[in-house]
């Protein structure tokens, strides 16, 4: 185990609450019958959307992050690393992490890095981070925050992202401990086959200067499903390594893409619902911050506890899948 304590975590999501009527009634009129779709795979019901003309990862990352700080009662001058995980950050120059520390007023000898998994990256980051920290003595305390707004880019046209995304964040805050808590190891699979499937910008960042706006959207092409088999595997192999079974553990904090994936996923491990709960009805696909967002939706109706165990798994494009084990 590599001893951190998950010492807050918070959300922040747009105002907004849009029904699933929007999208469906969207499609209809392009002939597409999408309802069995929305309610019953994805499994929405209504997803929260920011202001568009006053609100963007950077603002939503910054809400969250003044939130974990405020209850865990700290401020940017405690933080000696900042990572922004988006899969579209508002800025890239400089790296939307400093905005963020900016911010927060973080202090001069404090390290700033986005990082880029997609849908994987707020797991990706919880990893890296945690390992980085246990080598590096001068980080004790590292805030994280997974931020995603996709629907500044999607395509209206394709069902396969138009309607599905929620905007929302996700910070947590990371401190070294002696306790026995925090990671207890990982496991990613990747199938680049799939590298061309899901591409942003859909005409590549060097065509973007004489390119037509509808060829730099989100160009979402139908994949072959995620492997749960894989997933699955993944994750009963963790346990196996650390002498634990399903049984053992509070929250499985599954990717919020589709509900069905869930469904399965609990017939493949034998999950029962209360302990692999699906929150992406209520707060949309929200990308990166899913499955972190649904391990604050459990901690806040007392489904873990502190010193529980929690398993983190999600899907990033291209694809690449993670799972994580941790004891919170």
């Amino acid at each position: 185990m590599i001893n951190v304590n998950l010492l807050g975590i918070e959300v922040y999501h747009g105002q907004q609450v849009v029904p699933n009527d929007t999208y469906i009634d969207h499609f209809k009129k392009k002939g597409k019958d999408l309802a069995h779709f929305f309610e019953d795979i994805i499994g929405m019901d209504k997803r929260y959307l920011v202001d568009s003309e006053k609100e963007n990862s950077v603002t939503m990352a910054i809400a969250a992050a003044e939130k974990v700080l405020d209850k865990t009662g700290l401020t940017g001058e405690d933080i000696d690393m900042i990572v922004l995980s988006s899969f579209f950050p508002e800025y890239t120059a400089p790296p939307s992490s400093i905005h963020l520390h900016h911010a927060i007023n973080g202090k001069p000898d404090c390290i700033c890095l986005d990082l880029n998994g997609d849908c994987a990256g707020m797991i990706l980051s919880l990893e890296n981070v945690t390992k980085y920290m246990s080598v590096t003595k001068e980080v004790k305390r590292a805030l994280i925050v997974g931020s995603d707004y996709i629907n500044s880019v999607v395509n209206p046209d394709n069902e396969f992202c138009h309607g599905h995304f929620g905007d929302a964040a996700c910070a947590i805050i990371l401190e070294k401990t002696t306790d026995e808590r925090g990671l207890l190891g990982s496991k990613c699979r990747i199938n680049s086959e799939e590298h061309n499937n899901i591409l942003f910008p859909g005409c590549g960042a060097s065509n973007l200067k004489n390119a037509d706006k509808r060829e730099w959207l989100l160009d979402w092409k139908p994949f072959e499903n995620v492997s749960l088999e894989s997933a699955a595997k993944n994750m009963l192999d963790l346990l196996q390594e650390n002498q634990l079974t399903v049984a053992d553990i509070s929250m499985f904090c599954f990717s919020q893409y589709a509900y069905a994936n869930i469904v399965d996923l609990r017939k493949l491990m034998d999950i029962d619902e209360a302990h692999s709960i699906f929150i992406g009805g209520k707060y949309g696909y929200t990308g990166t911050s899913s499955p972190f967002i649904a391990f604050y939706e459990a901690i806040a109706n007392g489904k873990v506890k502190r010193g529980d165990y929690a398993m983190f798994w999600t899907i990033g494009a291209g694809s690449q899948n993670i799972a994580v084990l941790f004891r919170y």
